[in-house]
C-alpha cells in the first residue's frame, strides 16, 4: 500500500506571502467627489491660504498617495515617524501623521512658526482634524488654527468603484465587473475596507487555486465581520 504521508494537499494550495507594489503614480491617483477639493488644492492652486495645510481624513482614504504626489512635484523633502527632524525650515516639507505628534509638541510649534515667517510650504498629514488632536500646549492648537485645513471626505460609489478597480490591478488580478457591483451594497464604506477586502478575497481565491467570485466575495466579508 502507498504510503500517502507526503503526498500534497489539492484542496488548498499554499498562499505565498509575497509583497503587492501599490501604484502610486500621479496617474494611479483616483480623483472623486470626496477628494476632489483636497486634490485641487494641493495640486491645482498655487494661491494657498496659509503656508502650512493639513490634509486629513480615515484610514486607507488617499493622504498619502495625494501629499506623494505634492511632495514630488515640490521636491518636498518627506518625514515620517523615526526620521530626524529638522531645526530649520530649508525646504517645502511634508509630515505624515502628524497628529501622532510623533516629533513633540514644542518641535512642532518651531516648525509651524518658521513655515508661517517663510516663502516655504508645508504639508501636515493626519487622520483627525486638528481641532481634535490631543494637544497639551495652547501655543501649537492656537498655530494650527492658522493652517488651511482640507479633508478627504467619505467615498461616492464611481470612486469607490475605481479603487477596487485600482486595487485589483495593483495584485494583477482580474475581476467581473459585476463582483464589484455585487460586494459594494454590501460592505462596510470606508477605504480601509476596501483595501482589507480585496486582500482577502485574493487569499482566500489563491488558497483554493480558483477565481474571485461572488461566493468568495461573501466568504471574505463574513470573515473580516468576525475580525
Amino acid at each position: 500500500m502507498a504510503n500517502d504521508i507526503n503526498k500534497p494537499n489539492t484542496t488548498q494550495q499554499l498562499v505565498l506571502d509575497l509583497p503587492v507594489e501599490t501604484a502610486m503614480g500621479e496617474a494611479d491617483f483616483v480623483v472623486g467627489a470626496g477628494n476632489k477639493q483636497a486634490y485641487d488644492h494641493l495640486l491645482v492652486t498655487n494661491d494657498w491660504p496659509a503656508q502650512v495645510s493639513i490634509l486629513y481624513g480615515s484610514a486607507k482614504s488617499g493622504k498619502t498617495h495625494l501629499a506623494g504626489i505634492w511632495a514630488k512635484h515640490m521636491d518636498a523633502r518627506r518625514l515620517s515617524k523615526g526620521d530626524e527632524w529638522p531645526e530649520y525650515l530649508e525646504t517645502d516639507l511634508l509630515v505624515e501623521n502628524a497628529d501622532l505628534l510623533w516629533m513633540g509638541e514644542v518641535s512642532l510649534f518651531n516648525l509651524l512658526n518658521q513655515a508661517m515667517r517663510s516663502d516655504f510650504r508645508v504639508v501636515l498629514t493626519a487622520a483627525k482634524h486638528p481641532n481634535e488632536w490631543d494637544l497639551q500646549t495652547d501655543d501649537v492648537r492656537s498655530r494650527l488654527r492658522l493652517a488651511h485645513s482640507v479633508e478627504i471626505a467619505a467615498l461616492d460609489d464611481a470612486h469607490l468603484m475605481h479603487l477596487f478597480v485600482k486595487l485589483f490591478d495593483d495584485r494583477q488580478v482580474q475581476v467581473d465587473p459585476s463582483l464589484i457591483s455585487y460586494v459594494m451594497p454590501r460592505m462596510e464604506r470606508s477605504p480601509a475596507n476596501v483595501v482589507a477586502l480585496v486582500q482577502k478575497m485574493d487569499e482566500l481565491a489563491l488558497s483554493r487555486g480558483k477565481a474571485i467570485t461572488k461566493r468568495v466575495a461573501a466568504e471574505a466579508m463574513e470573515q473580516l465581520a468576525k475580525e
